[in-house]
């Protein structure tokens, strides 16, 4: 499908009378030959768990548990394979391709040139490599948490140890559709942002296609505070500790919601920067931002949630996996 998207959209250019037609040609050409080289640097590293023995050093998948327990998210990519970190990198290249492939298109539309059939995939395959390096978050930060128990923390990595060894074929859709779901319905989602009480997001994450055990899974009577300010977080769209903010606000002034614009600026966001770029590095921007957050919280014991809504789902999506 990705090769057959890269040739339609050349056969695109061709067939056109764009001035720049052979200039994004070429530009194709040079960028989709730059990922195969790093794709061929990927396949020169063995599968990170093939070579076992070393002189009196053993290595398996349980001194790996043990080495990432070590781990924070400052220090994780030190104890990295080296083929984890080729991998990651082959990632980001297929990513810039596909925004770099995107902005053809926009340049293509703007020449009166119609690109629809091959903007979808496109778009798809943006997103997907979000996704990976998303995944691959999630499960890291859940592989270093020396606080869930063992047996977790292994099959986290044990999946990491899969994305690391087959990057060409491993997607969040297959291994983790209930994540995919969610990020595809999220992004979709267009928040309020005024009530605080998220039931409106509620509602249209479901009518977006989310998996409803993601849903489930927060609205479960045995939720946890700290889950739910996660979940909170994942809707609205900002911090809790912004959300408090902007309750604050709300109290001195009396007021029961705000809109979209008025809570925007009195939590002094721009709404143009947030809107910045592909949707695709919004929604990355969006979870390393809860993550950092949700680290400084742990770090210093203050109140909030210590994990990201996407952690305790995939925290539950392992402990499911077990049963």
């Amino acid at each position: 499908m990705e090769q057959e998207a890269i040739h339609q959209l050349w056969q695109i250019l061709e067939d056109s009378e764009h001035p720049e037609s052979n200039t994004f040609q070429v530009t194709i050409t040079e960028h989709v030959a730059r990922v195969a080289k790093v794709s061929e640097a990927l396949r020169a590293y063995p599968p990170v768990l093939e070579e076992k023995v070393l002189g009196g050093k053993t290595r398996d998948l349980d001194t790996l548990v043990n080495l990432l327990a070590t781990a924070d998210d400052s220090t994780f990519p030190l104890f990295q394979p080296t083929r984890a970190l080729v991998g990651k990198t082959l990632v980001m290249a297929e990513l810039n391709l596909w925004r770099l492939l995107r902005h053809i298109c926009k340049e293509a539309q703007k020449g009166g040139i119609d690109v629809s059939a091959v903007q979808e995939t496109i778009d798809d395959r943006l997103f997907g490599c979000v996704f990976t390096l998303l995944a691959e978050e999630v499960l890291g930060l859940i592989g270093m948490d020396e606080k869930l128990e063992i047996k977790l923390r292994t099959r986290a990595v044990t999946h990491l140890v899969d994305a690391w060894g087959n990057f060409h074929q491993w997607a969040p859709r297959k291994y983790f559709p209930l994540l995919q779901a969610t990020w595809d319905a999220r992004r979709r989602v267009h928040v309020s942002g005024g009530t605080l009480m998220g039931m409106g997001e509620v509602l249209r994450l479901l009518q977006s296609g989310c998996d409803p055990e993601f849903v489930d899974f927060f609205s479960r009577e045995n939720l946890v505070e700290d889950e739910q300010l996660a979940f909170q977080e994942f809707l609205i769209g900002v911090t809790t500790e912004q959300l408090s903010s902007l309750e604050q606000t709300m109290q001195e002034e009396g007021r029961t919601s705000f809109s979209r614009e008025e809570a925007q600026a009195a939590l002094e966001l721009d709404p143009r920067a947030r809107g910045a770029g592909h949707p695709g590095v919004r929604a990355f921007q969006f979870f390393r931002e809860r993550a950092l957050a949700a680290a400084a919280r742990r770090m210093l014991d203050l109140a909030g949630p210590k994990k990201t809504a996407e952690e305790y789902v995939m925290i539950y999506f392992l402990e499911q996996q077990a049963d």
